[in-house]
């Protein structure tokens, strides 16, 4: 018999009661824990448009890179939190530590890496991505500075995952929150105090993202939610390494596919010069920030689906991503018609350059009705991360930027000439064909299954339960 989930400090156990109450719980603290990314990110927005409409073009440019590098540390971060939700629902607490070790030491490694040869060849990486001579000296010292602090990143985004997955999404909320009131703080000291201008808005970044993984590695230490690793667990053990890399390669492609996709299509936009790279930093942002219930609510259903595969409870899995999708298309709906509304004043909030703002107002009018049907498909998407099937995921990632959002956004933006309205044409056709593609995949239920081998005592448990169900009258 296994032990119960909630035996073990403040982990949950998230394969009984109510399913609604459990996905509020768990999205609740995500919403706020994403809202306070999002106004990190829009900070540095923020004081650089005061600073000038060019400096509001440095993280624009440079974003992609870094995407690059978080996107594959959240890729193989999926296929860990898979393996500890399902352990953890199946009771296997010292594997579920196990595996939140081994996640945690990959996914710093990857960062390390990556973010060191991004480091080595800043300057030719951002021509290539056709960023205008007028910006790209800005552009260099900005990245040079903020990749730095990207292997912060993957260690709290793997301590977040694991946690995330024994049920508690609340502690990284006062880390991350922490950390953007440092950034808040740092950001006008450093770019006007001390005249650093974007150099100096990236080092309030990595402060911050220093601060956030230091804390993580402190509570980790202390064990907080039970989840308290030895060095054993940090020890490098192939066969769990394998298993993460096999579960997570396909989403970290998926994921590294949208980053290198997003710089493409980032060098679309540069092409068209500075006024509609500002407005696309602001639009982008803005919508991001407008996609954190959806967000939270697909990372809350992960989890859930995975203990509850992980338990034997496949129904359970399918209703709480049906429950998800429901309350997400529900409660979005209007949001995303009010920021198409006001497009305009969104973009004065952030800068006063006119030519800026008529730009913003076009991308708004088009670019957050596809985001809504994208948002759908990442909450569907919580179905195959949750269960670690991730490949179906991966090929329509692949589809929507490589096949369609791409050749339609070039297409309609060059060679039929509709400049940056043709581009954001190109990237809501995309979004709206991928998530009805995925809604397809997703009914066909062959990902709720779980991925991790059942003990000899779960299998003769299980089929004692089945033996007696088919021997009821």
């Amino acid at each position: 018999m296994t032990k119960p989930l909630h035996s073990t400090g403040g982990r949950r156990d998230l394969t009984e009661g109510s399913l609604g109450w459990n996905l509020f719980r768990m999205s609740t603290p995500l919403m706020a824990q994403m809202s306070i990314q999002a106004v990190y990110n829009l900070t540095d927005a923020f004081w650089l448009g005061k600073l000038n409409s060019r400096a509001l073009t440095a993280p624009g440019v440079s974003i992609p890179f870094v995407f690059i590098v978080f996107a594959l540390a959240m890729g193989f971060g999926n296929g860990g939190s898979a393996l500890v939700s399902q352990y953890a629902g199946a009771g296997r607490h010292d594997d579920a530590d196990r595996a939140a070790g081994q996640t945690l030491l990959l996914l710093t490694s990857v960062s390390v890496v990556l973010s060191g040869l991004i480091l080595l060849f800043t300057r030719p990486l951002l021509a290539l991505a056709q960023v205008p001579a007028e910006v790209l000296d800005m552009a260099n010292g900005y990245l040079r500075i903020y990749i730095l602090g990207t292997p912060f990143i993957a260690c709290t985004l793997a301590y977040s995952s694991a946690l995330r997955s024994l049920g508690d999404t609340l502690t990284v909320v006062y880390i991350n929150g922490a950390a953007s009131l440092l950034n808040l703080v740092l950001d006008p000291i450093l770019i006007f105090h001390f005249g650093l201008g974007v150099e100096g808005a990236a080092i309030a970044s990595v402060a911050a993202q220093l601060s956030a993984a230091v804390a993580c590695l402190v509570l980790l230490h202390r064990g907080r939610s039970g989840l308290k690793l030895t060095l054993a667990d940090l020890k490098p053990d192939g066969r769990m390494l394998r298993q993460i890399v096999r579960i997570g390669l396909p989403a970290a492609v998926s994921m590294s596919s949208n980053s290198f996709g997003y710089m493409v299509f980032q060098s679309f936009v540069n092409n068209l010069g500075p006024a509609v790279i500002g407005a696309f930093t602001i639009g982008f942002r803005m919508t991001h920030f407008l996609a954190i219930p959806g967000d939270c609510m697909a990372m809350a259903a992960a989890p859930v689906v995975g203990q509850a595969l992980g338990a034997g409870k496949p129904d359970r899995a399918k209703q709480a991503v049906r429950m998800s999708v429901i309350l997400v298309a529900a409660g979005m709906a209007l949001p995303y018609l009010l920021m198409m509304w006001q497009g305009r004043l969104v973009a004065r909030f952030f800068v006063n350059d006119p030519e800026v703002i008529d730009e913003a107002f076009r991308f708004f009018l088009i670019v957050p009705a596809s985001n809504y049907f994208f948002i759908v498909m990442n909450v569907l998407s919580a179905a195959f991360y949750g269960s670690g099937h991730t490949r179906p995921v991966m090929v329509v990632s692949l589809l929507r930027q490589w096949a369609l959002r791409l050749p339609l956004g070039y297409l309609f933006g060059y060679l039929i000439g509709w400049g940056s309205v043709g581009i954001y044409v190109g990237m809501g056709i995309a979004n709206v064909v991928c998530a009805l593609i995925l809604i397809v995949i997703f009914r066909t239920g062959a990902w709720a299954k779980a991925v991790i081998a059942a003990t000899p005592e779960e299998k003769a448990e299980r089929e004692a339960d089945t033996e007696t169900l088919e021997n009821q009258p």
